[in-house]
């Protein structure tokens, strides 16, 4: 019986862990980007991540964290399902650390989800 409580509170404390570091401190900016960041990404072509289908088009500055920046997506972002497609909100985030890899990220079950390599599609900075 013993052993039973510690492994429930083992992983009581790990998921408080893990829950407290994925915390980068998101806030919307309704000042815009930080001088550093760009004000929009354009993705030059359509990018298809697994069932996801990123469009092509002009995405504004939406939001920062501690370690990047967010753009939204000027369409919504479609994930194909089985029974048709799947309207998302979402974008790209371009990270501090390396600016020249974006990744694109969705907003699914409540959450902010980071998602697949948009870096080798064609794009540019304004």
């Amino acid at each position: 019986m013993r052993t039973k409580a510690q492994r429930l509170l083992l992983s009581t404390f790990a998921f408080l862990l893990c829950s407290s570091c994925a915390n980068h401190h998101f806030r919307i900016s309704a000042d815009g980007p930080p001088p550093t960041s760009p004000h929009y990404v354009e993705l030059l072509a359509d990018k298809q991540v697994a069932t996801l289908h990123f469009p092509a088009g002009i995405y504004s500055f939406y939001a920062v964290d501690d370690t990047g920046s967010y753009y939204r997506t000027p369409r919504p972002i479609l994930q194909h399902t089985g029974g048709g497609s799947v309207p998302r909100n979402g974008g790209i985030y371009l990270s501090k650390r390396n600016p020249r890899k974006l990744r694109g990220y969705i907003f699914y079950a409540g959450a902010l989800t980071h998602v697949g390599d948009l870096s080798g599609t064609p794009h540019s900075f304004r």
